[in-house]
């Protein structure tokens, strides 16, 4: 016996109402509810002349009295409705005919006559054998169809209803994409390819159009051939979510399809179209929703949109060209400041009833401004909305019942997500910028010059009249080693409380290495793993938008590095590997190099033996860096070499960090002056800087101090240290001690100022 789709779709239909009303047992009474309401028995039957509507309602309110006992589960079928198609099959076989038939069905349902379905049958004077001669001379067998109410129920179960959600009001107000609204009717008005993709960036409001297009329907604001219409949103997943058997995708899908060309005045939005592909095939097969749908498209009864990112769209519909033609495509771009201000500002109402909070303009006005310069990882209006629900959220966490909204409060919300601190932000850092000259300076000796040239530039940006899409500064520091470069990007970095990012070049000396700073190209290995795709320079820069990025010893890098710092200096962005832009507007970029150094420490010939060849450096730099390089750069700071007075400067800082250890072991460190100049004089070289004056430290204090702590259980005392004939002694006075050592003089216990400037902590000199 051949299966007949029309019994099929009676029954399936049937569970669904039995499900619906949250029932155990699927009855006869919800069989024949489901057969009214299949269209071709219905038409017979309104024909007849029987009330279909009054029919259907006394079905309806007998079901509904039916107690709902149902936890979740498939409906049984009862004994009744097993003898129901027990006896149609019968019928067929001693009939001769292959296939159960609708009216089988009918005839089997009025044999129960102790049924309350029968009873309905007779009630509306439906006699059983005048029936069956007229369905015979009335019924045409043609394709499955629905009726309105079966499409309309089996569209709910699959799809939302986005005119009744904007009949309700929970659709958020559509503003400013009045072009874009125009557009996708002017597409859907088309004869051929009346089908619309939007496609745009995610968070540009592509959903908020397909839900402003129901709005509009419900105002009756739309040309007279979308009057009527209503917008099914199909979440793709919810169609596979209870797929449990093969072919049972493929059955739901048809249902929406012949549902949708059932209530003829439907138009189907698909968010993230591009998840079609593939979804429903198994085993390899390309039967999958796409393909599924493309004979749909074809007909053009049907109409769809659709929305999807740029990303996608390249890598789903440009592959499958079947798909995509059957799409007029519409780029849908990010709104502008004007329209994101104004989209804000219609949903700060909504906000501020849901909230409980008042927001003022000037913090829808910051809002904007600040997401659009801050935060560039997502898109407007999405980032905007974002920021001002977050914000209005926070209020509301802390119990502030009635609290406004205002720019500060959009300010703290920025910091919190960026890491920027709110002076910079506002502007108003007036006391960090007034005192950071005076505290770079205080630790980085002898290059005055070269601080204030880099601290210029900085001022500019920080008052707000800098270069809109560039970096605030950028710097390529030259000098020898161990003249303070890199120390000026640690104390830019405390000073402005700015992440350091350092990133030693020669560590990117081959050009496969290069991946490891903006991730792997397409083809190398680890462009599929998203935490080496995305590159240390992107992932840390995403992370702290904020920083201070130094590429130390650039000379040394692969000269690929210069394309990427190209666009850093140029467009105020970095773009990984696999797409991902992110912003160094905020950032200030160092890089420093040795070029020329050795160059300059060739000693000339005669009278100029002395003298540096300061011209090295910039003939060395014009070779190594490419023109268009040199010409984004903000300023070339050339460090000089350290004179005498500053070289002490460096050893006493050295000392006092030696002194702020010993501290904590309750050890104070008494130096004399000329210990001072013997660790000078010993420890810089000016080939090697001020570097080797640490080492010089550590080999003559440090670890003669570690040795006496460890084996002589120094503590609670006081270590004078004295340099005769180039040669440190330690003499060590406990403090418990009732007299002083004979040459021993007075120890002061102040600072003192020398001669030559020098601040000479705990000074003291031996008799």
């Amino acid at each position: 016996m051949r299966t007949n789709p029309e019994i099929e779709q009676i029954t399936d239909y049937a569970i669904q109402i039995a499900k619906k009303k949250e029932h155990e047992y699927v009855l006869v009474e919800h069989l024949l509810l489901s057969l009214i309401r299949y269209k071709p028995f219905s038409n017979v039957i309104v024909s007849y002349g029987i009330s279909i509507k009054e029919l259907d309602d006394d079905l309806n309110n007998y079901l509904d009295n039916i107690e709902n006992i149902n936890n979740g589960g498939s409906p049984k079928k009862t004994n009744a409705i097993e003898r129901v198609f027990n006896r149609a099959v019968t019928q067929v076989i001693f009939t001769g005919r292959r296939y159960v038939s609708t009216l089988d069905i009918y005839l089997s349902i009025t044999s129960e006559t102790q049924s309350h379905a029968s009873y309905f049958l007779l009630k509306h004077n439906v006699n059983k054998n005048e029936f069956s001669s007229y369905w015979q001379s009335h019924y045409r067998e043609s394709d499955i169809e629905l009726s309105d109410i079966q499409a309309k129920e089996t569209l709910e179960e699959f799809c939302t209803n986005l005119n009744e959600l904007a009949r309700d009001g929970k659709l958020e107000p559509l503003i400013g994409r009045a072009s874009e609204i125009r557009d996708s009717i002017d597409i859907l008005a088309k004869k051929f390819k009346s089908n619309v993709l939007m496609v745009g960036d995610p968070g540009v409001g592509k959903t908020a159009i397909a839900e402003g297009l129901a709005q509009l329907i419900e105002s009756d604001n739309v040309p007279d051939f979308l009057k009527e219409h209503e917008v099914w949103s199909l979440e793709i997943s919810d169609i596979v979510a209870g797929s449990k058997y093969r072919g049972e995708f493929e059955e739901k899908f048809k249902k929406i399809i012949k549902s949708l060309e059932a209530v003829e005045k439907g138009i189907l939005f698909i968010d993230e179209a591009h998840t079609m592909a593939g979804t429903g095939s198994t085993s390899g097969s390309s039967l999958d929703f796409a393909n599924m749908l493309k004979p749909a498209l074809t007909k053009g009864n049907l109409k769809v949109v659709a929305s999807t990112t740029w990303e996608e769209y390249y890598e789903t519909f440009e592959q499958d060209r079947a798909l995509m033609r059957r799409f007029y495509i519409l780029n849908i771009d990010e709104p502008t400041v004007e329209t994101t201000t104004k989209i804000l500002r219609g949903v700060s109402k909504r906000l501020e009833d849901y909230h409980n909070v008042s927001i003022d303009d000037d913090a829808i006005i910051t809002t904007v401004e600040l997401s659009n310069r801050y935060i560039h990882d997502r898109k407007n209006p999405d980032k905007g909305i974002d920021l001002l629900d977050s914000a209005c959220a926070k209020q509301r966490a802390n119990g502030n019942v009635d609290a406004r909204i205002t720019k500060q409060r959009i300010y703290d919300q920025v910091t919190k997500l960026t890491d920027i601190p709110v002076e910079r932000l506002t502007n108003e850092n007036d006391e960090l910028i007034s005192t950071l000259e005076g505290k770079v300076k205080s630790k980085l000796y002898g290059q005055d010059d070269a601080v204030d040239k880099v601290l210029e530039q900085i001022y500019v940006n920080f008052s707000g009249i800098g270069k809109e899409g560039k970096p605030i500064a950028s710097f390529l520091l030259l000098g020898p080693t161990g003249t303070g470069k890199t120390e000026l990007a640690k104390l830019l970095s405390s000073n402005l409380d700015m992440k350091l990012l350092r990133y030693d070049m020669s560590e990117y000396q081959e050009k496969h290495t290069i991946s490891t700073l903006i991730g792997a190209p397409p083809g190398y290995v680890g462009f599929e793993d998203g935490s080496l795709s995305g590159g240390k320079l992107i992932s840390e820069l995403s992370k702290d938008p904020y920083s201070i990025i130094l590429f130390d010893e650039i000379e040394k890098a692969h000269p690929d590095v210069s394309n990427i710092l190209l666009q850093m200096l140029d467009e105020g962005t970095i773009t990984s590997s696999a797409g991902k832009t992110v912003d160094v507007t905020n950032s200030i970029i160092l890089l420093t190099s040795n070029l020329g150094a050795q160059a300059n420490e060739n000693n000339a010939i005669g009278f100029g033996q002395d003298l540096e060849k300061t011209g090295e450096e910039d003939k060395a730099v014009k070779e190594f860096f490419k023109p268009e390089l040199r010409n984004r750069i903000d300023a070339t700071i050339k460090f000089k070499k350290l004179d005498d007075l500053s070289i002490k400067k460096v050893v006493i800082k050295f000392i006092n960090e030696l002194k702020e250890s010993l501290t904590k072991k309750d050890i104070k460190l008494n130096i004399t002056e000329n210990v001072i100049e013997h660790l000078a004089n010993i420890g810089y070289d000016s080939k090697m800087g001020a570097r080797p004056i640490s080492r010089k430290i550590d080999e003559i204090l440090r670890v003669p101090l570690s040795k006496k702590i460890l084996f002589e259980k120094l503590e609670n005392c006081s270590i004078n240290v004295i340099c005769n004939d180039d040669t440190v002694h330690f003499e060590i006075v406990l403090h418990n001690h009732s007299e002083m050592m004979d040459n021993i003089d007075t120890i002061i216990p102040e600072s003192k100022v020398n001669d030559d400037g020098l601040i000479v902590l705990n000074q003291f000199k031996p008799k």
